[in-house]
């Protein structure tokens, strides 16, 4: 076994042993803890490189960048994705490219359903912009889905047990049937105007030049479906932040209350960072393994802007899993088409770009949402 692989399961032991300490409260011991993880860390990344260059003469053959060939596939892919949403003609390389069957975000073209799916390489740009912002939906459960519509097996809260049967007995129909999902997928865009000497390169990456804004909209337009759908639940109130912390180990599931999340909104994280305990000392404590992360007795605390969350007088709570609540249905992929029509006096492409999903409830009991009122 390679030494970085080792040390890989090393981090992920010592990892868990963090999270379970701060769990518990012995924050000394965790933060011992998360020294040795650090170090770990500094080893895995010395071993991945030690290993990368281990065996080859560097001397008479001085490395080369990695997957050139690939970069220049990745270019050539963002060409040919460029020049159909534009409209241009392709040259032979390209054609012969294009039409090579199996080439990942090329052959998915479909100009009469709205545009040409955005290639994986474009996407890394969304995908990026993504990870600076608030999203809901990598807590929920994302399930792919390649058709508008349709029905997906679902579990909730299960409180049986496995039947003890012997050779010749039938289970009973009851053990395995599985209540079935509807989704319906909805069309979500946007119209965003490009001046065309933008476009006038080939090469551009036309997510660059949207990404930012089509994500910001995106990501604000899942947030508020995934809440309206977590706002139709019956609210609890409550007096305090033990309200929080009753729901977490006792109204939950003890496996859902394990794992549980805490999603509010910034009055609710300010409510929060201003409770001390007996001891003076914050009710809030930094997530070790990742100082910029709250904790709330070791449940991570999510929160989102007041202009997305706000319920009336009340400082809003959502607890427990996401993941087992809401159901994602994710049409994969981005897609855009242009119209220059549009934007002729103003010398510009008119780039429309659009995703789909549905949100469903999956298990309301995984989920409570708790309300203080707002003084």
């Amino acid at each position: 076994m390679k030494k970085s692989e080792e040390l890989r399961r090393t981090i992920n032991a010592l990892k868990t042993d963090v999270e379970k300490l701060q769990a518990a409260e012995q924050y000394d011991d965790a933060a011992a803890k998360a020294k040795e993880l650090e170090e770990a860390i500094n080893q895995y990344n010395a071993a991945k490189a030690i290993e990368k260059v281990q065996g080859l003469d560097v001397t008479n053959n001085p490395l080369e960048p990695e997957n050139k060939n690939a970069a220049v596939t990745a270019n050539l892919k963002n060409r040919i994705f460029n020049k159909l949403v534009l409209g241009r003609p392709l040259t032979e390389e390209e054609t012969a490219a294009y039409n090579t069957a199996g080439t990942p975000g090329l052959v998915e073209a479909s100009p009469e359903k709205g545009g040409y799916v955005v290639p994986e390489e474009q996407m890394n740009t969304v995908y990026e912009y993504r990870r600076q912002m608030v999203s809901l939906k990598p807590y929920c459960n994302i399930t792919p889905v390649a058709y508008l519509s349709g029905r997906m097996p679902a579990m909730g809260t299960e409180t049986g047990v496995l039947t003890e049967f012997d050779e010749l007995n039938e289970i009973k129909q009851s053990d395995f049937d599985f209540e079935q999902k509807t989704y319906n997928v909805k069309t979500y865009g946007d119209i965003i105007p490009v001046s065309n000497q933008l476009l006038a390169d080939n090469d551009v990456n036309i997510m660059l030049i949207i990404g930012r804004r089509f994500t910001r909209k995106a990501v604000n337009t899942e947030n508020s479906s995934i809440l309206s759908l977590l706002k139709a639940l019956s609210a609890t109130t409550i007096t305090d932040y033990k309200g929080i912390v009753k729901a977490i180990f006792k109204t939950l599931d003890p496996t859902i209350g394990l794992s549980a999340k805490i999603f509010t909104n910034q009055t609710g994280l300010d409510y929060l960072a201003e409770l001390d305990d007996a001891q003076k000392r914050p009710l809030l404590t930094p997530d070790l393994a990742n100082p910029q992360q709250l904790l709330l007795r070791g449940h991570q605390i999510v929160s989102l802007p007041d202009s997305l969350l706000t319920v009336e007088g009340q400082i809003p709570f959502f607890v427990g899993s996401m993941s087992d609540a809401v159901a994602f249905y994710d049409r994969k992929g981005v897609e855009v088409a242009v119209s220059t029509e549009a934007g002729f006096t103003r010398y510009a492409t008119y780039i429309r770009a659009i995703e789909r999903y549905d949100v469903k409830m999956l298990d309301k009991d995984a989920i409570a949402l708790l309300q203080i009122a707002n003084a």
